[in-house]
């Protein structure tokens, strides 16, 4: 017969002693495991302070409907401006006024839109309002920007098909993109008061290039056709925005997990293909004309790509804490029943 039971009330004490003693020296231990692993991770949570927020326990959730209703105008807004330029206006001119001045039209309604979005919000979403005032901001920027963004993918696949496809590099097309482009980036950069320095630098790479792209030929094979597609495959990624501000929404956890998967592979996938497209395009361009304008692309874009592995880094986490945190659901589920 095994024994499975202690014989005696002294041997019983003894065996408890030894496994309580046992249970408090592996505490410690599995805690300092646990401190390494994070130490060491390559997801280090230093890194993502612009996308991170800080004491999320205190901060309500949004309500859906609000949030969709002031995103949804500034979206047909900016798509029906990108739609009238190329129909009627930039597509007609290569003058760099004329697109200096469809930037400060826009940059003027992008700051106009935080200050009446956030009144609206406050009076209709008193969960918005519970959000402290220094983060206000952070989610109306992420949402302005996913639908500014998702507004111009029309224009930024048509460019990248003329130019990929057919090597038509219209110049009036790509600077009325360009300074679109720029819009929320440079607006931001001034209401935005919860920003890393990263993102700040890549803010200011896109408003520098924005205006280096206005004096621009691209009819010339240069380096600034570089930085088109990169701009153009940058576009494609509003669906991030949207979800470093869905945090604060009020949304299921699968659903919450498949937006963060989308996400990655959306936003991974088109990094991949442009960073493949990048390096082939400045090896030949380097063999066959070499100049130091190639140099300093190569300088001030390695700031945008920091940027991108950070949130590449950010997202890749989000989806591992999202999906542990359903599995945790479901298995605490499953013993409860």
């Amino acid at each position: 017969m095994p024994e499975a039971f202690p014989v005696n009330a002294e041997q019983a004490s003894s065996e408890a002693k030894a496994l309580a003693s046992s249970e408090a020296t592996q505490a410690p231990v599995e805690e300092a495991k646990g401190m390494r692993m994070r130490r060491n991770s390559w997801v280090r949570p230093d890194v993502f302070r612009q996308i991170q927020v800080e004491a999320m326990d205190t901060i309500s959730q949004l309500h859906m409907a609000p949030t969709f209703w002031f995103a949804l105008p500034i979206a047909l807004f900016f798509f029906f401006v990108s739609w009238f330029l190329e129909k009627y206006v930039v597509a007609e001119t290569s003058r760099w006024d004329t697109h200096l001045a469809v930037f400060a039209v826009g940059a003027y309604v992008v700051f106009s839109s935080y200050f009446v979005c956030d009144y609206a919000m406050k009076k209709y979403s008193s969960s918005y309002s519970s959000i402290p005032d220094d983060k206000k901001f952070y989610v109306l920027s992420n949402l302005i920007k996913s639908a500014v963004l998702f507004s111009y993918c029309p224009l930024a696949v048509h460019v990248l098909y003329e130019a990929l496809a057919l090597n038509a590099w219209s110049t009036a097309r790509i600077r009325n993109l360009g300074v679109l482009y720029a819009i929320p980036d440079f607006v931001s950069l001034f209401l935005v008061s919860r920003m890393s320095i990263t993102t700040k630098l890549h803010h200011i790479c896109v408003v520098i290039f924005m205006l280096y792209n206005l004096y621009t030929d691209y009819a010339v094979e240069s380096v600034a056709r570089a930085l088109v597609v990169y701009a153009v495959f940058s576009t494609f990624a509003y669906l991030v925005n949207l979800l470093l501000a869905s945090r604060f929404l009020k949304i299921g956890a699968a659903a919450s997990l498949c937006m963060s998967l989308i996400s990655l592979v959306l936003y991974a996938g088109c990094l991949a293909i442009n960073w493949t497209w990048q390096v082939r395009f400045l090896w030949d361009l380097w063999w066959r004309n070499p100049s130091v304008g190639i140099y300093i692309y190569i300088g001030f874009m390695s700031m945008v790509v920091y940027d991108d592995v950070v949130l590449v880094r950010w997202l890749w986490s989000n989806v591992e804490h999202k999906a542990r945190a359903i599995r945790e659901d479901v298995r605490l589920k499953a013993k409860s029943s």
